[in-house]
């Protein structure tokens, strides 16, 4: 047990409510299975005590963004995690310039690896030369699972959809379908005719619910979805007094999760 180390003296809890702190910056894993925990209970701890929190984990904002949000605001601490949804990009910082708007429904391709993986079964390769081809590029886990069945996409949308349509749903409640299943000859023959093959992230309004789900659709050539190729991801916000909002990005990295998190540390340090 603990590795053969000594036992530490305090645990990470313990750490977090009594230790001199201004920034927990949070950066494990997300856990499905666990349902965002342990991070979540870090989370907590941290704003609890009046602490500021960033993290690039998606765990907290997909199962309990209500809640630490709202906790946030009542200790007038920052809950931030820019990074979670397309790395470094501006997505949550969107909220903030869309004030005088309400975002009605989001689209997108959330998952890198997922797409990366499609763009070549569509060149003819099998799923598993795909995947080893991604996981030697350094982008995907030695455990793709996460992302091949959908599971790092429904917590995307699920984050999208508290964050900008006021939902309080979680990765287990989003209609979830991934690509494990998919054939190259299935990728290939659709592009054959005259379309790709991409796993779109959905959620809107439905009759006063939010309605979220993750699947595999056919797009037409000369839609912005099918040029997202490769690595490559993209966002689409939808509202009720401006036209659909895109954000693309090409070939994000670990640097770009980076400049999410540093983002966010600056938000922080600029309000200080």
């Amino acid at each position: 047990e603990n590795g053969g180390f000594p036992a530490a003296p305090v645990t990470v809890l313990q750490a977090l409510q009594t230790l001199d702190y201004d920034v927990l910056v949070e950066l494990s894993t997300l856990s499905i299975e666990k349902r965002g925990e342990p991070a979540i209970a870090h989370v907590r701890a941290a704003l609890e005590c009046g602490h500021h929190v960033v993290t690039a984990n998606k765990g907290p904002a997909a199962f309990a963004y209500r809640e630490l949000a709202a906790l946030a605001r009542k200790n007038g601490v920052r809950f931030l995690f820019e990074s979670a949804v397309m790395d470094g990009a501006p997505v949550f910082s969107l909220k903030q310039a869309l004030a005088g708007c309400r975002v009605t429904s989001i689209s997108g391709i959330l998952n890198t690896t997922t797409n990366f993986v499609i763009s070549r079964l569509e060149l003819g390769a099998n799923m598993d030369s795909a995947i080893k081809t991604a996981q030697e590029l350094g982008f995907a886990e030695a455990d793709p699972s996460l992302d091949l069945e959908g599971w790092d996409a429904a917590a995307k949308i699920a984050i999208l959809a508290n964050v900008f349509l006021d939902a309080d749903i979680d990765p287990l409640q989003v209609e979830r379908r991934g690509i494990g299943d998919l054939a190259a000859e299935d990728a290939s023959g659709v592009m054959a005719a005259g379309r790709r093959l991409k796993l779109i992230c959905r959620a809107e309004l439905e009759n006063g619910k939010v309605r979220a789900q993750v699947g595999l659709e056919e797009v037409q050539m000369d839609h912005y979805f099918a040029a997202v190729s490769g690595k490559g991801a993209a966002l689409r916000l939808e509202t009720d007094m401006m036209g659909p909002l895109w954000i693309i990005q090409e070939e994000p990295g670990l640097s770009d999760t980076a400049a999410g998190v540093l983002q966010d540390l600056i938000t922080v340090a600029a309000e200080r």
